[in-house]
């Protein structure tokens, strides 16, 4: 049976209310520890808090479903010429739908790279769940802005 439409036209407001302070400091750091996985040009680091079935499309432009695929994904990337040499994440927002699923913005850029939150290069957007040993990446998409 299908879902019925909904009876108000108001939108919801999806912020989860909670106090985040430490899940915050948890998702920096697992934003952080990719980043340093690029650094290293370690593939196994890259996708170390990737869920199995995550979804990615990287800086460059390769979509990959599945943790194993997305580690292949950094691999070829990290063989081919045109890769930065080193990453950082900055976050620009980060909104918590539910307690346990979040979904942030962060500016990708170069460790010593100033960063322009107004109109930065690239955006990755990342979708992040909860579960009993902490955050985990359930998909991530590298969004270069229009030149």
């Amino acid at each position: 049976m299908p879902t019925p439409a909904p009876t108000t036209t108001a939108p919801p407001t999806l912020a989860d209310p909670a106090d985040h302070t430490e899940d915050r400091a948890a998702i920096e750091a697992l934003l952080a520890a990719v980043a340093a996985g690029i650094t290293a040009r370690d593939p196994d680091a890259c996708v170390a808090r990737f869920a199995d079935d995550a979804r990615s499309v990287i800086a460059t432009g390769r979509r990959s479903t599945g943790r194993d695929a997305i580690r292949a994904a950094h691999g070829a990337a990290f063989a081919s010429a045109g890769v930065p040499t080193a990453a950082r994440f900055v976050l620009l927002d980060l909104l918590f739908v539910r307690p346990d699923v979040a979904t942030t913005g962060a500016v990708a850029a170069g460790p010593d790279e100033p960063v322009d939150r107004d109109a930065p290069p690239t955006v990755v957007t990342w979708t992040l769940v909860r579960v009993d040993d902490g955050w985990w990446v359930a998909a991530r998409q590298f969004t270069r802005a229009a030149a």
